[in-house]
């Protein structure tokens, strides 16, 4: 009889997880201006600020700065050519910025708000990720077909390591393992080790991917696949894709909940973002009202919580449960939005 209680609340256990597995409805908390053409938004190790990159802007209001809890803008950085994409250093002191038209890395002081180094890399560089103590940082070059790593100390180039055709999305797992996406190429570099000296290509792995992100655990890489509207799972251990996920419309850039149970895509095509629960892969998607073609995304450190950059709207969005929803769009936002929208998709900047 005890065993048989015990299987029963075995099953009990199994039946609730599955349940609470299903991803919460989402709803936008809270929306802000940014600066023109917002590409990417990164967010400092703590949780408390968010840096949102504004393509648009040439030469001034490069990157905004953001309170994370209230999306209140409090202040501006600015570079003197294109910021692309950012990401902060660990030690929170520190924001490395991609300038599109300089081929360069912008070292910024964050408690002066202001650059003191610059670093030339290889040819339009876009995407850019750390090791997990900060000591290199890899810009992925769009023109030039390779990655450079960079000595965050002194600003030297380390190494540049060939990848395919427009490498993009990068990923560092905690033994150094460096991870590129080939965004023309369709496949995934992978250069293992944390001198990174044994270079694999992964071919096929999906249509066009864009943007990578690793579990907490390191043990599962995540794939955007614009081309294919789905996320590709790749097993870190095999390099095999275990499964593939339909999300929305062209989903441009992911990332993962701090405790690896959610990941949310932007979708590009759709405007929406998509909350996939890696428990069950169940998904949820949230067409997220006045947002015009989503682009950069982020996690929030401290819960179930996402910001999400709109390409042509010029605004940063807190994606959350609908419970904490406040943001509400009035009907001529919407129009506004709907005719934005269609004009946008049949004449694409991007």
């Amino acid at each position: 009889m005890r065993a048989l209680r015990l299987a029963v609340c075995a099953a009990l256990v199994a039946v609730g997880a599955a349940v609470d597995a299903v991803p919460p409805e989402l709803a936008v908390q809270a929306r802000a201006a940014t600066g023109s053409l917002p590409k990417g938004v990164s967010i400092a190790p703590d949780g408390r600020t968010l840096y949102v990159t504004s393509y648009g802007n040439v030469g001034v209001r490069s990157v905004g700065v953001y309170d994370a809890a209230t999306l209140r803008r409090t202040g501006w950085i600015d570079l003197a050519g294109v910021a692309v994409e950012s990401v902060v250093a660990p030690d929170g002191a520190t924001l490395y910025v991609s300038d599109f038209r300089r081929d360069a890395v912008a070292f910024v002081d964050l408690a002066r708000g202001r650059v003191r180094r610059e670093v030339r890399v290889g040819a339009r560089p876009k995407v850019l990720a750390l090791t997990r103590d900060g000591a290199r940082l890899f810009a992925a070059n769009w023109s030039g077909r390779s990655v450079s790593e960079v000595d965050t100390a002194t600003g030297a180039l380390v190494r540049t390591l060939p990848a395919g055709e427009c490498p993009r999305g990068m990923a560092v797992a905690r033994d150094g393992t460096l991870y590129v996406a080939n965004f023309h190429g369709d496949s995934i570099d992978v250069f293992a080790g944390p001198e990174r000296a044994t270079h694999t290509r992964l071919e096929g792995v999906c249509r066009v991917p864009r943007h990578l992100a690793l579990s907490p655990d390191d043990a599962t890489l995540y794939v955007s696949c614009l081309g294919d509207d789905a996320v590709a799972v790749i097993d870190a251990a095999t390099r095999a894709v275990t499964r593939r996920v339909p999300v929305g419309d062209a989903p441009k850039a992911l990332d993962v909940s701090a405790d690896g149970s959610l990941l949310a895509t932007a979708d590009y095509g759709g405007s929406t973002v998509t909350l996939v629960d890696t428990r069950d892969w169940t998904t949820r998607s949230v067409e997220v009202p006045t947002l015009d073609h989503a682009s950069g995304i982020v996690a929030d450190r401290r819960g179930a919580r996402f910001f999400v950059t709109g390409w042509y709207d010029n605004h940063v969005y807190a994606i959350g449960d609908a419970r904490g929803g406040a943001f509400v769009a009035t009907a001529l936002d919407r129009a506004r939005t709907d005719v934005r929208r269609a004009f946008h998709a049949a004449n694409p900047v991007e």
